[in-house]
């Protein structure tokens, strides 16, 4: 599969969680709103627009393939690398603007993270609610794509993007592309089910939505795994020390 590493560190803030919690409606709660309306001022109504335009794309191209194509598993990665592709740009310029204002301090992180667990409680709800039979696959599968987007936006407002970034590619190069690769993996399979479950689309195969949601909890897993190793691998002195007595090898570390 073709990662681009760069996603993952100048695309941090997860593209989904805002164009699907929209698409919810009237579940998500009025202080929300209230942030969408602010994100607006912050960073532009019409870049806010652009997202949720190659949003609404992926919903008729990549996700609709994925809930109705007969040949799910093998046709999932390229339908993959499309959806990433399709929505790459949006999300970095949406980031990058994120980033600027938690610099700034026009956003906190404590406001952010507040608007990202109120949309996670409020799509957790919405799944629990729709008696789908791996509903708690999809909310597990959300709890970690929070879990990352929450560890990154943190660390990066605590040692700066460029030496978030740094750190992690020298100490440990492959980690980092596979925890990319399967964090792609998750928010697609998670997205496409989600949609579905929800009645955001209403053309899917029953037996679709399942292996969808199946394979989300297994990438969220191995997502929840490799947030684990990273973050160890942050600290200078554990680093260090994890050198010295040799458990790790220089720029050689899997989980």
């Amino acid at each position: 599969m073709t990662v681009d590493v760069v996603l993952l560190f100048r695309g941090c803030f997860r593209g989904t969680t805002i164009p699907l919690a929209l698409a919810v409606g009237e579940d998500v709660g009025a202080e929300v709103y209230g942030f969408v309306d602010r994100l607006k001022r912050l960073v532009g109504k019409e870049m806010l627009e652009r997202l949720d335009k190659v949003f609404e794309e992926a919903l008729r191209d990549e996700i609709r393939v994925a809930l109705n194509t007969d040949n799910l598993e093998r046709g999932f990665p390229a339908l993959v690398e499309r959806f990433w592709l399709r929505i790459a740009f949006s999300l970095v310029d949406l980031s990058n603007s994120i980033h600027t204002s938690l610099a700034s301090g026009a956003l906190t992180l404590a406001e952010f993270r507040g608007v990202v667990e109120e949309l996670a409680k409020s799509l957790a709800k919405r799944l629990k609610s729709s008696g789908y039979k791996y509903a708690d696959d999809l909310v597990y599968a959300m709890s970690i794509l929070v879990e990352r987007d929450l560890w990154i936006a943190d660390r990066v407002a605590r040692l700066g993007l460029e030496e978030f970034a740094n750190r992690l590619t020298s100490r440990a190069p492959d980690a980092v592309l596979q925890f990319a690769a399967y964090s792609m993996y998750l928010a697609f399979a998670w997205t496409s089910a989600t949609v579905a479950v929800l009645n955001i689309v209403r053309e899917y195969s029953e037996s679709n939505i399942d292996a969808l949601a199946r394979w989300s909890h297994e990438y969220a897993k191995e997502v929840e795994g490799y947030i684990d190793t990273l973050d160890l691998l942050l600290d200078d002195e554990v680093y260090s020390n994890l050198l010295e007595l040799g458990i790790i090898k220089r720029g050689n570390i899997k989980r």
